[in-house]
Protein backbone atom coordinates (compact mmCIF):
# COMPACT_ATOMS: atom_id res chain seq x y z
CA UNK A 1 0.00 0.00 0.00
CA UNK A 2 1.13 3.53 -0.82
CA UNK A 3 2.42 5.86 2.04
CA UNK A 4 -0.33 8.06 3.79
CA UNK A 5 0.32 11.42 5.59
CA UNK A 6 -0.84 9.15 8.64
CA UNK A 7 1.82 6.49 8.35
CA UNK A 8 4.65 9.19 8.15
CA UNK A 9 2.91 10.80 11.54
CA UNK A 10 3.15 6.43 13.52
CA UNK A 11 6.46 6.10 12.32
CA UNK A 12 7.54 9.40 13.92
CA UNK A 13 5.77 8.91 16.94
CA UNK A 14 7.06 4.86 17.38
CA UNK A 15 10.46 4.83 15.49
CA UNK A 16 12.59 2.77 17.64
CA UNK A 17 16.04 4.07 18.54
CA UNK A 18 17.25 7.07 20.35
CA UNK A 19 14.72 7.00 23.18
CA UNK A 20 13.11 10.64 22.02
CA UNK A 21 14.08 11.71 18.34
CA UNK A 22 11.88 14.52 18.75
CA UNK A 23 13.43 16.06 21.75
CA UNK A 24 16.42 15.63 19.78
CA UNK A 25 14.92 17.78 17.30
CA UNK A 26 13.70 20.71 19.52
CA UNK A 27 17.59 20.99 20.60
CA UNK A 28 17.84 23.03 17.31
CA UNK A 29 16.31 26.00 15.93
CA UNK A 30 13.71 25.34 14.05
CA UNK A 31 14.62 27.81 11.66
CA UNK A 32 11.93 30.09 9.46
CA UNK A 33 8.29 29.09 10.00
CA UNK A 34 7.06 27.26 7.43
CA UNK A 35 10.13 26.71 5.87
CA UNK A 36 11.16 22.88 5.46
CA UNK A 37 15.34 22.41 5.29
CA UNK A 38 16.61 19.20 3.08
CA UNK A 39 19.97 21.21 2.49
CA UNK A 40 22.41 18.96 1.37
CA UNK A 41 24.85 21.71 1.01
CA UNK A 42 26.90 23.90 3.35
CA UNK A 43 24.98 24.74 6.37
CA UNK A 44 23.31 22.25 8.82
CA UNK A 45 20.45 23.28 11.62
CA UNK A 46 21.90 25.43 14.38
CA UNK A 47 21.77 24.16 17.82
CA UNK A 48 19.73 26.75 20.15
CA UNK A 49 22.61 27.26 22.81
CA UNK A 50 25.03 28.19 19.82
CA UNK A 51 23.42 31.89 20.68
CA UNK A 52 24.45 31.39 24.03
CA UNK A 53 27.83 30.07 23.62
CA UNK A 54 28.84 32.68 20.89
CA UNK A 55 27.22 35.74 23.68
CA UNK A 56 29.93 34.25 26.46
CA UNK A 57 32.55 34.04 23.95
CA UNK A 58 31.66 37.79 23.32
CA UNK A 59 31.02 39.12 26.60
CA UNK A 60 33.12 37.21 29.27
CA UNK A 61 36.12 36.28 26.95
CA UNK A 62 36.81 38.86 24.52
CA UNK A 63 35.21 42.25 26.21
CA UNK A 64 35.87 41.73 29.75
CA UNK A 65 38.94 39.09 30.45
CA UNK A 66 40.76 39.32 26.63
CA UNK A 67 44.29 38.09 27.12
CA UNK A 68 43.65 36.41 30.34
CA UNK A 69 40.56 34.08 28.59
CA UNK A 70 43.72 32.19 27.10
CA UNK A 71 44.03 31.09 30.53
CA UNK A 72 41.24 31.09 32.16
CA UNK A 73 38.84 29.36 29.66
CA UNK A 74 39.18 26.60 27.75
CA UNK A 75 39.79 28.11 24.11
CA UNK A 76 42.98 26.55 23.75
CA UNK A 77 41.66 23.28 23.95
CA UNK A 78 39.23 23.65 22.54
CA UNK A 79 40.51 21.53 18.74
CA UNK A 80 40.82 18.89 21.44
CA UNK A 81 37.38 18.46 23.17
CA UNK A 82 36.10 19.09 19.84
CA UNK A 83 37.82 16.22 18.10
CA UNK A 84 36.81 13.67 21.11
CA UNK A 85 32.82 14.76 21.21
CA UNK A 86 32.83 13.79 17.62
CA UNK A 87 35.66 10.77 17.22
CA UNK A 88 32.59 8.22 17.70
CA UNK A 89 30.65 9.35 15.18
CA UNK A 90 33.45 8.37 12.72
CA UNK A 91 34.77 5.43 14.22
CA UNK A 92 37.58 6.63 16.11
CA UNK A 93 39.15 7.11 19.60
CA UNK A 94 38.86 10.30 21.11
CA UNK A 95 42.43 11.09 20.47
CA UNK A 96 43.10 10.45 17.52
CA UNK A 97 40.84 13.23 16.73
CA UNK A 98 41.39 16.97 16.45
CA UNK A 99 39.35 19.52 15.32
CA UNK A 100 41.25 22.43 12.87
CA UNK A 101 41.71 24.83 9.83
CA UNK A 102 39.57 23.51 7.21
CA UNK A 103 38.86 20.30 5.01
CA UNK A 104 41.20 21.61 2.04
CA UNK A 105 43.51 22.65 4.24
CA UNK A 106 43.86 19.05 6.41
CA UNK A 107 43.54 17.34 3.16
CA UNK A 108 46.64 19.02 2.00
CA UNK A 109 48.47 18.55 5.37
CA UNK A 110 47.53 14.33 5.45
CA UNK A 111 48.30 14.29 1.29
CA UNK A 112 51.72 15.66 2.48
CA UNK A 113 52.48 13.53 5.47
CA UNK A 114 51.15 10.53 3.24
CA UNK A 115 53.77 11.06 0.54
CA UNK A 116 56.34 11.50 3.35
CA UNK A 117 55.63 8.05 4.80
CA UNK A 118 55.29 6.40 1.82
CA UNK A 119 58.90 7.75 -0.03
CA UNK A 120 60.14 6.95 -2.19
CA UNK A 121 56.17 6.05 -3.68
CA UNK A 122 54.58 9.74 -5.15
CA UNK A 123 51.79 8.14 -6.84
CA UNK A 124 48.57 10.07 -5.46
CA UNK A 125 45.68 8.11 -6.74
CA UNK A 126 42.09 10.01 -7.19
CA UNK A 127 38.76 9.39 -8.41
CA UNK A 128 38.57 11.67 -12.15
CA UNK A 129 35.12 13.30 -10.72
CA UNK A 130 35.91 13.99 -6.60
CA UNK A 131 34.60 17.02 -5.21
CA UNK A 132 36.56 19.81 -7.09
CA UNK A 133 38.40 20.86 -3.96
CA UNK A 134 39.73 17.53 -3.23
CA UNK A 135 41.49 17.42 -6.97
CA UNK A 136 42.64 20.98 -6.95
CA UNK A 137 44.47 20.82 -3.68
CA UNK A 138 45.81 17.76 -5.18
CA UNK A 139 47.13 19.10 -8.05
CA UNK A 140 48.86 21.70 -6.21
CA UNK A 141 51.17 19.21 -4.98
CA UNK A 142 51.67 18.23 -8.66
CA UNK A 143 52.49 21.02 -9.75
CA UNK A 144 55.01 21.50 -6.95
CA UNK A 145 56.78 18.50 -8.31
CA UNK A 146 56.04 16.74 -5.05
CA UNK A 147 54.17 13.74 -6.57
CA UNK A 148 52.55 12.71 -9.66
CA UNK A 149 48.98 12.05 -10.02
CA UNK A 150 46.53 9.41 -11.42
CA UNK A 151 43.23 9.37 -11.80
CA UNK A 152 40.43 6.06 -11.57
CA UNK A 153 36.66 6.58 -13.19
CA UNK A 154 35.25 4.41 -10.78
CA UNK A 155 36.51 2.11 -7.32
CA UNK A 156 36.26 -0.91 -9.38
CA UNK A 157 39.39 0.51 -11.58
CA UNK A 158 41.45 0.82 -8.13
CA UNK A 159 43.31 -2.40 -8.49
CA UNK A 160 44.53 -1.91 -11.81
CA UNK A 161 45.87 2.03 -10.51
CA UNK A 162 47.54 0.07 -7.44
CA UNK A 163 49.25 -2.75 -9.58
CA UNK A 164 52.32 -0.71 -10.70
CA UNK A 165 53.39 -0.34 -7.19
CA UNK A 166 54.78 3.08 -7.05
CA UNK A 167 51.46 4.28 -5.00
CA UNK A 168 52.02 6.69 -1.95
CA UNK A 169 47.94 7.35 -1.07
CA UNK A 170 44.75 6.91 -2.78
CA UNK A 171 42.67 10.02 -1.66
CA UNK A 172 38.80 8.69 -1.95
CA UNK A 173 35.45 10.26 -0.99
CA UNK A 174 33.51 8.35 1.58
CA UNK A 175 30.22 9.61 -0.27
CA UNK A 176 29.72 11.19 -3.76
CA UNK A 177 28.79 14.87 -3.35
CA UNK A 178 26.47 14.11 -6.64
CA UNK A 179 24.55 10.92 -6.22
CA UNK A 180 25.28 10.06 -2.64
CA UNK A 181 26.81 6.64 -3.36
CA UNK A 182 28.98 5.78 -0.46
CA UNK A 183 31.77 3.42 -0.49
CA UNK A 184 32.82 0.57 0.84
CA UNK A 185 35.53 1.69 3.13
CA UNK A 186 36.40 -1.85 4.56
CA UNK A 187 36.47 -3.19 1.41
CA UNK A 188 38.74 -0.42 -0.60
CA UNK A 189 41.27 -0.15 2.43
CA UNK A 190 42.40 -3.99 1.84
CA UNK A 191 42.71 -3.69 -1.31
CA UNK A 192 44.94 -0.45 -0.80
CA UNK A 193 47.35 -1.72 1.96
CA UNK A 194 47.33 -4.98 0.17
CA UNK A 195 49.19 -2.98 -2.33
CA UNK A 196 51.42 -1.25 0.55
CA UNK A 197 49.60 2.15 0.07
CA UNK A 198 48.30 4.67 2.56
CA UNK A 199 44.65 5.99 2.22
CA UNK A 200 42.65 9.08 3.11
CA UNK A 201 39.32 9.27 3.47
CA UNK A 202 36.75 12.39 3.09
CA UNK A 203 33.96 11.92 5.41
CA UNK A 204 31.80 15.64 4.46
CA UNK A 205 28.96 14.29 3.25
CA UNK A 206 28.88 11.21 5.63
CA UNK A 207 29.94 12.26 9.08
CA UNK A 208 26.67 13.10 11.43
CA UNK A 209 24.40 10.85 8.86
CA UNK A 210 25.57 7.69 8.63
CA UNK A 211 27.53 5.46 10.69
CA UNK A 212 31.53 5.18 10.03
CA UNK A 213 33.91 2.57 11.58
CA UNK A 214 37.48 4.63 10.71
CA UNK A 215 39.15 1.91 13.04
CA UNK A 216 37.42 -0.93 12.42
CA UNK A 217 38.09 -0.44 8.70
CA UNK A 218 41.71 0.27 8.97
CA UNK A 219 41.58 3.85 8.05
CA UNK A 220 44.79 5.42 8.21
CA UNK A 221 43.82 9.01 7.67
CA UNK A 222 40.80 10.87 7.11
CA UNK A 223 39.11 14.73 6.80
CA UNK A 224 35.64 16.07 7.12
CA UNK A 225 34.20 19.62 7.20
CA UNK A 226 32.18 20.66 10.33
CA UNK A 227 29.38 22.60 9.00
CA UNK A 228 26.99 20.01 7.23
CA UNK A 229 25.49 16.57 9.38
CA UNK A 230 27.51 18.11 12.13
CA UNK A 231 25.77 21.33 12.22
CA UNK A 232 29.12 23.86 13.78
CA UNK A 233 28.16 26.52 11.68
CA UNK A 234 29.01 28.15 8.78
CA UNK A 235 32.53 27.85 7.70
CA UNK A 236 33.00 25.94 10.64
CA UNK A 237 36.13 24.07 11.42
CA UNK A 238 36.98 20.93 9.65
CA UNK A 239 38.25 17.66 11.61
CA UNK A 240 41.56 15.74 10.83
CA UNK A 241 41.88 12.06 11.65
CA UNK A 242 45.18 10.17 11.90
CA UNK A 243 45.26 6.37 12.70
CA UNK A 244 47.69 5.94 15.94
CA UNK A 245 50.14 3.76 13.69
CA UNK A 246 50.77 6.52 11.33
CA UNK A 247 50.45 9.52 14.37
CA UNK A 248 54.22 10.04 15.23
CA UNK A 249 55.83 8.70 11.54
CA UNK A 250 56.83 11.77 10.43
CA UNK A 251 56.65 15.88 10.61
CA UNK A 252 53.57 17.49 9.72
CA UNK A 253 53.55 19.22 6.24
CA UNK A 254 52.64 22.79 8.05
CA UNK A 255 55.20 22.87 11.00
CA UNK A 256 52.75 25.55 13.21
CA UNK A 257 53.44 26.71 16.63
CA UNK A 258 50.04 25.25 18.23
CA UNK A 259 51.34 21.76 16.41
CA UNK A 260 55.12 22.15 18.68
CA UNK A 261 55.99 19.82 21.45
CA UNK A 262 55.94 22.68 23.71
CA UNK A 263 53.75 25.50 22.24
CA UNK A 264 54.25 28.33 25.02
CA UNK A 265 58.48 27.07 25.02
CA UNK A 266 59.00 29.31 22.15
CA UNK A 267 61.87 27.23 21.24
CA UNK A 268 64.26 28.30 18.23
CA UNK A 269 63.50 24.65 16.75
CA UNK A 270 60.84 22.96 16.14
CA UNK A 271 59.55 19.93 17.75
CA UNK A 272 56.37 18.15 16.88
CA UNK A 273 53.81 17.49 18.96
CA UNK A 274 52.55 13.72 19.85
CA UNK A 275 50.28 12.01 18.36
CA UNK A 276 47.36 13.70 16.65
CA UNK A 277 48.81 17.10 17.97
CA UNK A 278 51.12 17.96 15.36
CA UNK A 279 48.40 18.67 13.32
CA UNK A 280 47.66 21.64 14.86
CA UNK A 281 49.22 24.91 12.97
CA UNK A 282 48.00 28.12 14.41
CA UNK A 283 45.78 29.65 16.87
CA UNK A 284 42.72 28.41 16.97
CA UNK A 285 39.41 30.30 16.27
CA UNK A 286 37.73 31.16 19.15
CA UNK A 287 34.44 32.20 17.96
CA UNK A 288 34.40 29.60 15.61
CA UNK A 289 34.96 26.74 17.99
CA UNK A 290 32.21 28.50 20.29
CA UNK A 291 29.56 27.78 17.67
CA UNK A 292 30.82 23.99 16.91
CA UNK A 293 30.96 23.52 20.67
CA UNK A 294 26.93 23.80 20.84
CA UNK A 295 26.54 21.08 18.47
CA UNK A 296 29.52 19.00 20.20
CA UNK A 297 27.50 19.09 23.56
CA UNK A 298 24.79 17.29 21.38
CA UNK A 299 26.90 14.71 19.74
CA UNK A 300 28.23 13.52 22.37
CA UNK A 301 25.36 11.92 23.56
CA UNK A 302 24.10 10.61 20.30
CA UNK A 303 24.45 6.64 19.71
CA UNK A 304 25.53 6.45 16.17
CA UNK A 305 24.25 2.99 15.39
CA UNK A 306 20.76 4.30 16.44
CA UNK A 307 21.52 7.35 14.44
CA UNK A 308 22.14 5.53 11.39
CA UNK A 309 18.56 3.68 11.39
CA UNK A 310 17.07 7.27 12.16
CA UNK A 311 18.54 7.88 8.78
CA UNK A 312 17.99 4.75 7.04
CA UNK A 313 13.99 4.98 7.86
CA UNK A 314 14.11 8.66 6.46
CA UNK A 315 15.90 7.71 3.29
CA UNK A 316 13.74 5.19 2.52
CA UNK A 317 10.75 6.61 3.51
CA UNK A 318 11.76 9.74 1.18
CA UNK A 319 12.62 7.25 -1.81
CA UNK A 320 9.78 4.99 -1.10
CA UNK A 321 7.27 8.80 -1.55
CA UNK A 322 9.19 9.74 -4.84
CA UNK A 323 8.55 6.39 -6.27
CA UNK A 324 4.97 6.55 -5.83
CA UNK A 325 3.97 10.37 -6.14
CA UNK A 326 6.62 11.59 -8.57
CA UNK A 327 6.33 8.37 -11.17
CA UNK A 328 4.91 10.04 -13.56
CA UNK A 329 7.54 12.83 -14.13
CA UNK A 330 11.10 12.31 -15.07
CA UNK A 331 12.58 12.36 -12.03
CA UNK A 332 15.25 9.81 -11.95
CA UNK A 333 16.66 8.23 -8.70
CA UNK A 334 20.76 8.35 -8.65
CA UNK A 335 21.29 6.98 -5.05
CA UNK A 336 21.54 3.55 -4.21
CA UNK A 337 18.37 2.32 -2.97
CA UNK A 338 20.29 -0.20 -0.34
CA UNK A 339 21.16 2.25 2.49
CA UNK A 340 24.62 0.83 3.23
CA UNK A 341 25.79 2.13 -0.20
CA UNK A 342 24.11 5.55 0.36
CA UNK A 343 25.32 8.48 2.20
CA UNK A 344 23.95 11.77 4.11
CA UNK A 345 21.74 12.74 0.86
CA UNK A 346 19.20 11.01 -1.75
CA UNK A 347 20.03 12.41 -5.14
CA UNK A 348 17.54 12.91 -8.15
CA UNK A 349 18.60 13.11 -11.65
CA UNK A 350 16.15 15.85 -13.59
CA UNK A 351 17.25 18.03 -16.56
CA UNK A 352 15.90 21.11 -15.01
CA UNK A 353 17.10 20.33 -11.25
CA UNK A 354 18.49 23.89 -10.96
CA UNK A 355 15.38 25.91 -12.10
CA UNK A 356 13.27 23.15 -9.41
CA UNK A 357 15.63 23.48 -7.07
CA UNK A 358 15.17 26.78 -6.94
CA UNK A 359 11.46 26.55 -7.16
CA UNK A 360 10.76 24.23 -4.33
CA UNK A 361 13.11 26.98 -2.02
CA UNK A 362 9.94 29.16 -3.17
CA UNK A 363 7.54 27.68 -2.22
CA UNK A 364 9.70 26.74 1.31
CA UNK A 365 11.32 23.58 0.40
CA UNK A 366 14.98 24.30 0.77
CA UNK A 367 17.06 21.75 -1.10
CA UNK A 368 20.15 21.94 -3.32
CA UNK A 369 21.32 21.39 -6.93
CA UNK A 370 24.78 20.44 -8.43
CA UNK A 371 26.06 20.21 -12.00
CA UNK A 372 24.72 19.57 -14.62
CA UNK A 373 20.90 17.77 -13.46
CA UNK A 374 21.45 16.75 -9.62
CA UNK A 375 18.78 17.68 -7.21
CA UNK A 376 19.56 16.56 -3.85
CA UNK A 377 17.54 16.17 -0.44
CA UNK A 378 19.84 16.51 2.72
CA UNK A 379 18.12 14.04 5.75
CA UNK A 380 19.44 15.19 8.58
CA UNK A 381 18.78 12.43 11.31
CA UNK A 382 18.04 14.59 14.60
CA UNK A 383 16.06 17.10 12.86
CA UNK A 384 14.38 15.37 10.25
CA UNK A 385 11.06 14.25 10.70
CA UNK A 386 9.08 11.76 8.64
CA UNK A 387 5.62 14.05 8.45
CA UNK A 388 8.16 16.75 6.99
CA UNK A 389 9.49 14.47 3.89
CA UNK A 390 5.71 13.99 3.30
CA UNK A 391 5.47 17.31 2.48
CA UNK A 392 7.85 18.39 0.88
CA UNK A 393 7.27 15.75 -1.77
CA UNK A 394 3.52 16.85 -1.70
CA UNK A 395 5.08 20.56 -3.20
CA UNK A 396 7.13 18.99 -5.47
CA UNK A 397 4.54 16.77 -7.22
CA UNK A 398 2.93 20.12 -7.69
CA UNK A 399 5.11 22.16 -8.61
CA UNK A 400 5.61 18.96 -11.64
CA UNK A 401 2.04 19.21 -12.11
CA UNK A 402 1.62 22.90 -12.31
CA UNK A 403 5.09 23.40 -14.32
CA UNK A 404 5.45 26.55 -12.54
CA UNK A 405 9.31 25.56 -11.84
CA UNK A 406 9.88 26.43 -15.56
CA UNK A 407 9.25 30.09 -14.60
CA UNK A 408 11.97 32.43 -15.75
CA UNK A 409 12.70 33.77 -12.48
CA UNK A 410 14.09 30.36 -11.46
CA UNK A 411 16.66 30.17 -14.48
CA UNK A 412 19.41 31.89 -12.42
CA UNK A 413 21.72 29.53 -10.27
CA UNK A 414 22.14 29.46 -6.94
CA UNK A 415 24.96 28.21 -4.58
Amino acid sequence: MPLTLADCIQLDAHEPGQPSWAQAGDCFDPGTPGTLYFDANSIGPMPRTALVKMQTVLQQGWAQARRRSWNELDWLEQPRKLGAAIAHLIGADMADVRVTDTTSVNQYKLLRYALHISAPRRVIVLERHVFPSNRYVAEGIARDHLAELRFIDDVSDLTAALAPGDVAVVALSHVDYRSSTRLNMAEANRCIQAAGAMNLWDLSHSAGAVAIALRDCHADLAVGCGYKYLCGGPGAPAFIYVHPRWADAAWPAIAGWMGHADTFAFEVDYRPGSGTDRFLVGTPPVLANAAFSAAADLWREVDPVALDQRHCSLTDTLIQLFDEQCAAWPLRLTSPRNHAQRGGHVALQFEGASALAQALVDKGVIVSSRKPDALRWGVHPLTTTHQQLWTAVQVLRQLLESGSWQDPRFASPMV
